[in-house]
């Protein structure tokens, strides 16, 4: 395997690599079955947006009524425009992606739907992802949907006038995780270097990940796992 291109960003002062947020609008959740009808990137540099961009991309297959519900996006607005390659191919979307590290907002589900090797990194570079960010800085949040997007940036100051909007959270991502990365919160403080930040977050994201596991495994089993 090649290494990265990024690799030699890997022990610069993360706030001082450029990072471009990413967000997809897809026709459902499943990876390799549903597509992807928008996709935003907004670059950062420095902890502040310097060029961002949204393209409506036809998705290769009919977008169900409850996913426009959700996003607004229609077959007929996707008819004529760009598959996601080609529009990821435009010589906008390469100048915003140019050098600069990934992230985005549950990464694990927009990277799923990207082609492989978006940005020009492998499979096995990890993305920031913000939404394990808040639930750092959040933990003690209370309430249902506490840390979706919409209400992590209401409840830090984050301008989001349109959710579900791929440019607009793909911005909306980035600002948030600035603001908040900055806070340094707690065990942070000797997070300096992009590959510091990275492994900071991929063990809080599995610390997370195992509490879930742990609080799901002492919930009763649902009616139809029950034995006779």
């Amino acid at each position: 395997m090649n290494p990265s291109p990024l690799l030699p960003l890997f022990r610069r002062h993360w706030l001082g690599v450029p990072m471009v947020f990413v967000d997809t609008e897809t026709t459902g959740l499943i990876p390799g079955v549903d597509g992807v009808c928008q996709v935003g990137i907004a670059r950062f540099e420095g902890g502040r947006c310097v060029a961002s961009n949204a393209w409506l991309v036809n998705p290769g297959t009919p977008i169900p009524a409850e996913a426009t519900l959700v996003h607004g996006i229609t077959d007929d607005m996707v008819a004529g425009a760009p598959t996601l390659v080609d529009a990821l191919a435009t010589p906008e979307a390469r100048a915003l992606m140019q050098g600069a590290q990934p992230g985005g907002y549950n990464t694990g589900f927009d990277r799923s739907m990207l082609p492989h090797g978006f940005g020009g990194t492998e499979g096995s570079w990890p993305w920031v992802d913000c939404l394990t960010l808040v639930r750092v800085v959040d933990r003690f949040a209370r309430g249902k949907g506490r840390h979706r997007l919409e209400v992590s940036c209401e409840r830090h100051g984050i301008s989001l006038p349109k959710a579900h909007d791929a440019g607009a959270d793909a911005r909306a991502a980035g600002e948030l995780f600035f603001k908040l990365a900055l806070i340094q919160p707690g065990d942070a403080e000797d997070v300096h270097t992009l590959g510091e930040l990275l492994t900071w977050l991929e063990g809080h994201r599995i610390d997370e990940w195992a509490r879930f596991t742990d609080w799901l495994s002492q919930q009763p089993p649902l009616p139809d796992q029950q034995t006779a």
